[in-house]
């Protein structure tokens, strides 16, 4: 009996350190942005907005740099009887990731609502909306999105559905500067048998822009099929095992030019997380592609290295969270980073952080 206390005081631990942020995903070499396919965390919410009834009445920041600059964003989420609901400022989270040219006025201040409950199905619902511009310049910017998600889950099996309505970024000028986004679409489905995680996800969006007359269409399609595993080694300890085909398309026409880039990938991550002591949980992972992982532009191909490896860490103050990655590094051969492979720097220690708290 007391054996069994302590295990699930050991994992009432480590689960809390657990549902975690960003760079818990990255971590584990997981998508920092949508969450996990297969690992539980609150990320999972911005792929399927059922999520929302699993973990409620906590509040979180995140900030940070990486490759490509963070945004700043948190939001807060609570249970109010039989509902759960939420509200999220600035997620970058968006199922038509289009880059936009110098010039436009990028997307800012997104403002993301969640709302779910549980009658047997359990359910959630999300809205987000953000509208800038900036008439301070010697011409007028604006910029608008919109989208929402839908998403269920049942015992076993779960299905969602994300569509981004709207991102449309506007300049007056003579040319009418412009970049208008396709209603992208993000559609999954998943089921789990006993420790393991199927599941499957198609994304299709695309955009047309025009800058100082030059056009460019562009359309994207991926489809994702996998596996994960979730093996608890104690009750402080667990390792995580993924494999999943990934193939996508990328067409770009400029002036009447197009461009047709393929990639196909089969890549294995594999990912472990610890308690070390009371006040810190540390974690890691390594992913590499196996015998897939080329990419084909024009019809040429190219094989990548792509071994990537990263560590994490979160300190544990009893309900304040502080989540942070140690040394985010890259083992792409054509990388400026290359230098780093392998190497824990010093100066990287917890550079993108997130402090959540649980009440």
């Amino acid at each position: 009996m007391k054996k069994h206390i302590a295990i699930a005081a050991g994992l009432a631990v480590l689960s809390t350190s657990a549902f975690a942020t960003k760079s818990r995903m990255e971590a584990l070499g997981q998508s920092s942005s949508r969450g996990s396919f297969f690992i539980e965390d609150t990320r999972n919410i911005f792929r399927n907005a059922s999520k929302v009834n699993d973990m409620t009445n906590y509040v979180v920041t995140e900030w940070g740099t990486d490759s490509a600059a963070q945004n700043a964003e948190g939001g807060f989420f609570r249970s109010a009887g039989q509902f759960n609901y939420g509200l999220y400022l600035n997620s970058d989270v968006n199922s038509n990731a289009s880059t936009q040219d110098v010039g436009l006025l990028d997307e800012d201040n997104r403002l993301q609502l969640f709302v779910g409950g549980d009658m047997g199905l359990k359910w959630g619902a999300s809205v987000y909306y953000s509208s800038s511009e900036n008439e301070q310049g010697a011409i007028k910017k604006e910029n608008d999105t919109m989208g929402v998600s839908v998403g269920v889950s049942k015992g076993a099996m779960e299905g969602y559905a994300n569509v981004a309505l709207k991102d449309e970024s506007k300049v007056y000028t003579a040319q009418a500067d412009k970049f208008d986004a396709d209603s992208g679409m993000l559609i999954g489905a998943a089921y789990s048998w006993m420790d393991y995680k199927f599941y499957a996800e198609y994304a299709k969006d695309g955009y047309e822009q025009t800058v100082a007359g030059a056009k460019k269409d562009n359309e994207f399609s991926s489809i994702v099929v996998g596996v994960g595993h979730n093996h608890e080694v104690s009750a402080t300890s667990r390792i995580f095992t993924q494999v999943q085909y990934e193939t996508n398309k990328d067409e770009t026409t400029t002036a009447g030019t197009k461009v047709e880039t393929k990639n196909s990938n089969l890549p294995l991550t594999i990912g472990f997380e610890a308690d070390a002591t009371s006040w810190l949980a540390l974690r890691g992972s390594i992913s590499q592609n196996i015998v897939l992982g080329t990419e084909k532009v024009g019809g040429k191909k190219k094989t990548n290295g792509t071994t990537d490896v990263a560590a994490g860490a979160t300190l544990n103050f009893g309900k304040l969270k502080v989540d942070g990655m140690i040394g985010t590094t890259s083992n792409d051969r054509t990388a400026a980073a290359a230098s780093e492979n392998g190497t824990l720097a010093l100066d990287n220690v917890m550079t993108k952080v997130a402090v959540h708290y649980w009440f």
